[in-house]
């Protein structure tokens, strides 16, 4: 990687169960996602929680 942009740089958290994506935060959205329908409630509870977010 080799750019002076932060624009650039994103951040990826994803939570995975028996190797299946569950849920995912990208700094580039900004929220959770969700992939299974367990993830979608996880991301909509970690979306609904500002403190989560801003971390």
């Amino acid at each position: 990687f080799n750019s002076t942009e932060l624009k650039d740089i994103e951040y990826i958290y994803s939570a995975y169960y028996n190797k299946l994506e569950i849920f995912r935060f990208s700094s580039s959205l900004g929220k959770f996602v969700g992939y299974t329908e367990y993830g979608v409630k996880q991301a909509k509870y970690f979306n609904d929680q500002p403190a989560e977010v801003a971390q």
